[in-house]
């Protein structure tokens, strides 16, 4: 059994054998904030990672060599090497620590800067946190909403996030209510828009919900997550609420 560091580095070499500098651009391009690519696509990074974890036997591994082992790979400069800590949580270990650990290693992470745009941070909701809410239940959720107040904004906006598609469980509203109630006010524009997705799936339960939020906190919306908030509103619908919007805006 090789040391971690070097199962890591393994790893590391088997997918950037696939670089591609197009796919590196189109992404850098897309995505933005500095993020470094290799120009790997997604479902490459999966098959060599699974090919890794068998090969090298992670699975032997101490669950806290693999936690350790798992996180090192968010240190990384590139995405790809993220996005495969990522899928290494969710494939294999999201159910097996106990999600108050992951939680706080998590928040070191963010700590440290090593999550510094929407692409991770999302990947990181989606197909992390949110199976960590899904594994453990409303205790789990309130914990992840407690991020709502963190100064790093990538790790507020994970306080939201985390449930795009958690909403029809209506025992998660009044906690997607408090955090978005609190990112709606801040300036960064990553803070508003996730409020504008959170907005847009609560659409589908309850309409009535977002109309009510939306007019209580008009004031702090942009065009932009407003637009996303009211996507799923029916023509007449999108018509009364961007008069509103606009009329509010022009004074």
């Amino acid at each position: 059994m090789n040391d971690t560091n070097s199962l890591k580095e393994n790893l590391k070499s088997r997918i950037a054998k696939y670089a591609d500098e197009k796919r590196k651009v189109w992404f850098e391009n897309y995505i933005k904030h500095d993020t470094k690519f290799r120009g790997v696509e997604i479902p490459t990074v999966r098959t060599e990672l699974k090919e890794w974890y068998k090969q090298e036997s992670i699975d032997k591994l101490q669950l806290n060599e693999q936690l350790d082992l798992v996180l090192s790979f968010f240190q990384e400069e590139y995405a790809e090497d993220k996005l495969a800590g990522i899928l290494f949580f969710q494939l294999y270990l999201y159910n097996k620590c106990d999600y108050k650990v992951i939680l706080s290693r998590f928040e070191t992470i963010f700590e440290k800067g090593y999550i510094y745009d929407w692409s991770i941070c999302d990947w990181l909701c989606t197909r992390v946190l949110r199976q960590l809410i899904k594994n453990n239940g409303k205790e789990c959720a309130e914990a992840i909403t407690k991020w709502n107040t963190a100064k790093n904004v990538w790790q507020a906006r994970c306080s939201l996030v985390s449930f795009t598609t958690l909403t029809k469980e209506n025992r998660y509203t009044p906690l997607v209510l408090e955090s978005s109630s609190i990112l709606i006010k801040r300036d960064e524009r990553f803070a508003k828009t996730a409020v504008g997705w959170i907005m847009r799936e609560l659409s589908k339960v309850d309409k009535a919900i977002v109309v009510n939020f939306i007019e209580e906190n008009r004031p702090d919306f942009t065009r932009e997550s407003h637009e996303n908030a009211i996507k799923y509103f029916d023509k007449d619908e999108k018509k009364i609420m961007r008069d509103l919007f606009k009329k509010y805006h022009k004074k």
